[in-house]
Formats: structure tokens, sequence, C-alpha cells
């Protein structure tokens, strides 16, 4: 009887395709299509198009050895020498911490994810001149930082022409700016619809918002979005318009301010702003006995504990680690169709907003 031997593997050719077999078949150097795979700026968009098409095409895959390989040697050099990014914060000459709470926590995010994966971070303020990028620019440049992270950059700072081509950037919220980069942010909407139901379920019935008019339209209007969505999908509660509140005379702000919840007959109030207490006490209003209050962004050091919590610190975190895997695989500049990545928050109970 003779002997099958069964084949259960398919006859397949093993080379592999490599950098050199691209090159030859591009008509470029072996270098030329490594930095071209590596996406770097050096060589024009086009070529680096082109080069990656073909190489796709071909069926090129990079030798997984190879790759450990390099990523060994890199790890050691980072030992020597960690690569640096740099964090952009708007200037806080005369300000006092409590002041600018979110970008501290920004911050010390973004230094406890650098001090863990190896990198080095340097902190930059700006403010809103108009050669302010330019000059960042030539600093970053000679400093050999390759990652940017701005950092809630406010509207006090409109523009930043930074020459992003020579760059891995992202950004913490700073919508305004305008600029095609991936963003990490707190997600407002979110975290306002998880008050307005928490306070829902407290048995508040008549739930204000009351924002800043500024930072809300910077933002894209997160916060009344999140409101009025919530809101809508709750038949017991009522729908009040959002009150935006005006940077000006503290006088004008109150006056304003207790007009709209006498009107409404407004029974607790969402607001972002820490000073939201004192200016509702100032306006007649005994908190909690005859008004419950909440903020959307608790700050320890002043202002309501009944709210949200915003993640600012692990916004930083996520930011670093974002900015990391931009850097390693050499993406630079502005992007077509960015992401953003929302960071929940979440509630705690205060003394503000009793169950009614």
């Amino acid at each position: 009887m003779g002997h099958h031997v069964l084949n259960f593997f398919p006859l397949m050719s093993t080379r592999r395709i490599t950098m050199a077999d691209v090159a030859r078949e591009a008509n470029v150097h072996q270098t030329t299509v490594s930095l071209a795979l590596r996406n770097d700026p050096r060589l024009p968009v086009e070529t680096r198009a082109r080069i990656s098409a073909l190489a796709e095409k071909m069926g090129y895959r990079p030798d997984p050895m190879l790759s450990a390989l390099n990523f060994y040697r890199a790890s050691r050099e980072n030992v020597k020498t960690p690569p640096s990014m740099a964090i952009v914060m708007r200037s806080r000459v005369g300000r006092l911490a409590t002041a600018c709470y979110a970008e501290n926590q920004f911050e010390k995010g973004a230094r406890q994810a650098c001090a863990r994966m190896g990198y080095r971070l340097v902190v930059f303020e700006v403010g809103g001149a108009p050669a302010e990028g330019m000059r960042l620019s030539r600093i970053l440049r000679s400093r050999g930082i390759g990652g940017v992270i701005l950092a809630s950059l406010d509207t006090t700072i409109p523009k930043l022409d930074v020459d992003w081509d020579h760059f891995s950037a992202l950004c913490i919220e700073s919508q305004h700016l305008g600029l095609s980069l991936h963003t990490v942010a707190n997600n407002q909407s979110g975290i306002t619809r998880m008050a307005v139901r928490r306070v829902c379920e407290l048995g508040y019935r008549r739930i204000g918002l009351a924002v800043g008019e500024v930072e809300e339209a910077a933002l894209g209007n997160p916060f009344a979005a999140g409101y009025l969505v919530e809101v809508h999908g709750r038949k017991e509660l009522t729908m009040i318009p959002p009150h935006f509140l005006r940077n000006g005379p503290t006088a004008t702000i109150v006056r304003e301010l207790g007009a709209w919840v006498r009107r409404h007959r407004i029974d607790a109030v969402l607001s972002n702003w820490s000073t939201m207490l004192e200016k509702l006490e100032a306006a007649g209003f005994r908190i909690p006995q005859k008004l419950g209050l909440a903020t959307l962004d608790h700050n320890p050091h002043k202002g309501a504990a009944a709210g949200m919590r915003q993640s600012h610190e692990l916004v930083g975190d996520r930011a670093v680690e974002a900015l990391a895997l931009l850097m390693k695989t050499n993406q630079k500049g502005q992007i077509n169709l960015p992401n953003t990545t929302l960071v929940d928050g979440f509630w705690q109970d205060g003394p503000e907003l009793p169950r009614k």
C-alpha cells in the first residue's frame, strides 16, 4: 500500500520584499524609501505618498526583528538623552495659582505621564503678541524639541502662528485657534448631561444653566448643548433658556443673574464659574435653603463643592500619550480630519445641593 503524504501548507514564496526592492522599483536610493516610510518631512509630500503607495502595492512589510532592534537601540539612547516635548500655556504673570487651577492640573498630569514614558517636559508661557508663534518656533527648533502641546490657551491668545510642519503637535481644548490638530479635552457636554441627571435625581425640576459666554463660545457651546439635550429628554424637567455670563462690573453680573433666576423660578443652578456661590448670595439668594447650586468644574480652592469634577489631570496625561505616538511615528504638521479625545468627569455631593 502506498503512503500518501498530505501537505497542509500551500507552496508559496518565502522571500520577503525589502526596502531595496522598493527602492529599485521606485528608482530612488534605499535611504529615500526609509525616510518616506517614516513620513519624514525632509521629503516632499508627493514623494512620501508615491513611495508609500508603491511599498503597499508590492507587499512590503517591516521586518519585525529589525523593528525590535531599532526600538531597543532607541530606548537605549533615550536613557542617555530623554526626548523633550513642550507644553505651551498662557502667561500667568500676576495670577494666583488658584485662578488657573485647570491649567495647573493639565501640567501636573502631563509631567506625570512624561516621567512614566521617559520624556522631559518643558513649559513655555505665551501672551497674545502677533510675533509670539514665530518666536516660539525658533526656540523650539533651537532646543531640538519635536513635540508640542497647546494647553487650554484662552481667547486672550486668538492666534498662534507656529511653523507646524516642523513639529508633532496637538491641543488641549484651545478650539478657538482653528488649528487642524488632534485635540484632547474634557467632555463638557457629557459632564453637563451627567450633572442635569444627578440634580434631577435629587428632586429639582427647574434647573437653570449659567455659564461664561466667552469660554462657552471658545469651546463650541458644549455646556448649552449638553443641557438642552438632557432636559429635552426628561418630561419632568422644565426647559429654561441658558444664561450666558458676560465679563463686566460685578454689580451688573449679579443684577442680571438674579433677574434670570427670579423670572424663571429656578430651584437649582448649574454653572462653570467658581465665583457663582458668592454672586448668587450677593443677588439675595440663600444657598441651599432657597436655591440649590452645583458646579460644572469643581475647584477645591474656591466655589461650590457639589457638582462635577472635571478630569484635568487625566486630560494632561492623555495628551502626552497621544503626542508620544505622533512623535514616534514622525507625524508632523496640521492634518486632515483630526480627531478629538473626550475625557469624562464625575459627580460629587456637597452641601450646596441637598436632596430636595
